[in-house]
């Protein structure tokens, strides 16, 4: 059989298939799809097991749209539909349903019985509907469920008995409502829940028990809450959880112990919150590859904070407070591939803060206030790939320091207050040595003025023996001040000149006298308030660009390149 001949039977099947399907459907053995219909079809075949319908214009589901093939359904499926009233009864005859979705309709309220007699109920979903309440009845005899989306409804409450007839309940969300309030037994019994999620409410605590019948759980998503505390026993009861993600609450701290019996777990967010401290018994021993603490408050980074998770391979601190990482802040990150400090307070490092790290291959220090690097700090980073010091506060490097950054692949500079002067040789010579580690187009002079905008590596020796290191040259102001930039000295007014009056000035009337005083008070009252103007035009300034600084890192994570947090 030629393709063409194929081909022009597949198209007749198809036809005949369509031909004799219901309009405004498409229908494939058992199965019927619809869309764009305004009313409930009158004539759907009795051995249909799988019906769907999307965008259309009924307003209401009765038992006796469902009569005629009710005994054969498993499958029903409503999605963004007009649809905004269920009667009572409509499911009583599909006794053999297995998977309801209803979503993205008018639906408000849905009658306490609607699904009483699904006893072989496996799937229900009902999100992104307009569910003002939940109604524990409606699934007291559900209990062969494996499976309940009540996501982006509009309920505040949740009675504690709702889902204690669920016993093979497997997956649950109630992400995107408005619950304020949970109870210690509001998950009792479900002993088989696997993936638990509750974020995007107004959750503000947890009751210390609450997972505690959870020992399957591998899932938990608590992010966008308002939560401002976690007990320390919270997680005693779930060893076997995986993913937790806590990010965008109110947590101020994380008590000694929290996540000391997780050994699985190998995914965590803790971004975006408050915290200010992190003791070394906050982890424990786990398989966790990433952690992200970014747009917190964290001022300091103590000895042996991560020393538990050993099998760390990034780990995120950029956007905090930081100004202190101590010796043996890393020790035991053996794996730890990717460090970020970013935008914090950093003005110093301690020499072997990266001692003892194999596989670090990136380091992000840019953002802070850095105006020297400690010698050899990275000694034994054999793999290193790219450091990145853009936006400190560093005049010049040594030439220990720049042995130390040869070791990476890539270096960035730019964006530091470069003085160019005999202390910029060893900078200027070490990038016309690597120029392939450095784009050194953009590594030029801050000061002194004539050399502003230079590109160091193009300086010839001429050009840096006319500045005096001691020097110390007033700063231009320029449109994009770096926030740790020194600011500009400000200048006094030159005191004036007093000169021996002549025989001719001194023959002046008393009148020409006066009118001298009184010009040169008003010169001197011009010149305070022309210094006096200065400040404060440089005082608002200076802070707006701190504001602005410190406003970095607000936006939400899915709004940005992963790359800004790294």
């Amino acid at each position: 059989m030629d393709v063409v001949t194929s081909l022009l039977l597949f198209f007749c099947s198809l036809g005949a298939a369509t031909s004799s399907c219901i309009p405004g459907c498409q229908c494939q053995k058992t199965s019927i799809m619809c869309h764009s219909l305004s009313d409930f079809p009158t004539h759907v075949p009795s051995s249909t097991t799988h019906i769907s319908f999307s965008d259309c214009k009924f307003y209401s589901l009765k038992h006796e749209d469902l009569t005629k093939f009710s005994s054969s359904l498993e499958h029903f499926v409503i999605v963004k539909t007009a649809l905004s009233q269920v009667h009572t009864g409509t499911f009583n005859s599909s006794l053999n349903l297995k998977f309801i979705v209803i979503t993205e309709t008018e639906v408000q309220d849905l009658p306490e019985t609607l699904f009483e007699k699904l006893q072989k109920l496996q799937t229900l979903n009902l999100k992104y509907n307009k569910l003002f309440a939940i109604r524990p009845r409606w699934f007291f005899q559900l209990t062969e469920l494996t499976q309940l989306d009540m996501s982006k409804n509009r309920f505040t409450y949740i009675p504690v008995e709702t889902f204690h007839a669920l016993k093979k309940l497997k997956f649950l969300s109630l992400a995107a409502n408005n619950a304020s309030q949970l109870f210690s037994d509001t998950f009792k019994g479900l002993s088989e829940l696997k993936i638990l999620r509750l974020n995007k409410n107004l959750l503000t605590e947890l009751p210390a028990d609450i997972l505690s019948d959870l020992d399957n759980l591998e899932e938990l998503s608590l992010q966008d809450n308002q939560i401002t505390y976690l007990d320390h026993m919270l997680f005693s009861k779930t060893p076997k959880l995986q993913k937790l993600f806590i990010s965008n609450n109110r947590l101020w701290s994380l008590p000694q112990g929290i996540f000391c019996n997780l050994p699985l777990l190998y995914q965590i967010s803790l971004y975006e919150n408050h915290l200010k401290s992190l003791s070394p018994g906050v982890f424990g021993p786990m398989a966790l590859r990433e952690l992200w603490l970014y747009d917190n408050k964290l001022s300091r980074v103590d000895d042996d904070t991560f020393r538990n998770l050993t099998q760390l391979h990034l780990l995120v601190l950029s956007r905090n407070q930081i100004s202190y990482v101590s010796e043996g802040a890393f020790r035991g990150l053996t794996q730890l591939g990717e460090v970020s400090l970013h935008t914090n307070r950093l003005t110093s490092l301690q020499a072997r803060t990266f001692e003892e790290l194999p596989n670090l291959v990136n380091i992000s220090l840019e953002n802070n206030f850095f105006t020297s690097l400690p010698s050899d700090f990275l000694k034994d980073l054999n793999n290193l790939g790219e450091i990145d010091l853009r936006n400190n506060s560093l005049p010049n490097l040594p030439q220990h320091n720049l042995d130390s950054l040869a070791k990476a692949e890539n270096v960035l500079l730019q964006q530091n207050p470069w003085r160019c002067d005999k202390n910029i040789l060893p900078l200027r010579n070490w990038l016309k040595l690597y120029p392939s580690k450095v784009n050194q187009t953009l590594v030029v002079c801050e000061t002194p003025l004539n050399l502003k905008g230079e590109i160091i590596a193009m300086l010839a020796d001429e050009d840096l023996m006319a500045v005096s290191p001691s020097e110390d040259p007033v700063l231009a102001s320029t449109e994009k001040r770096r926030p740790h930039t020194d600011l500009p000295k400000q200048i006094s007014p030159s005191a004036e000149v007093l000169t021996t009056p002549t025989s001719k000035q001194e023959n002046v009337t008393n009148r020409g006298k006066g009118q001298g005083v009184q010009a040169n008070n008003i010169s001197l009252i011009l010149i305070a308030l022309a210094v006096v103007s200065t400040v404060i035009i440089s005082s608002v300034i200076i802070g707006c660009i701190y504001w602005k600084r410190n406003r970095r890192g607000n936006e939400n994570i899915s709004q940005m390149s992963r790359n800004s947090v790294l």
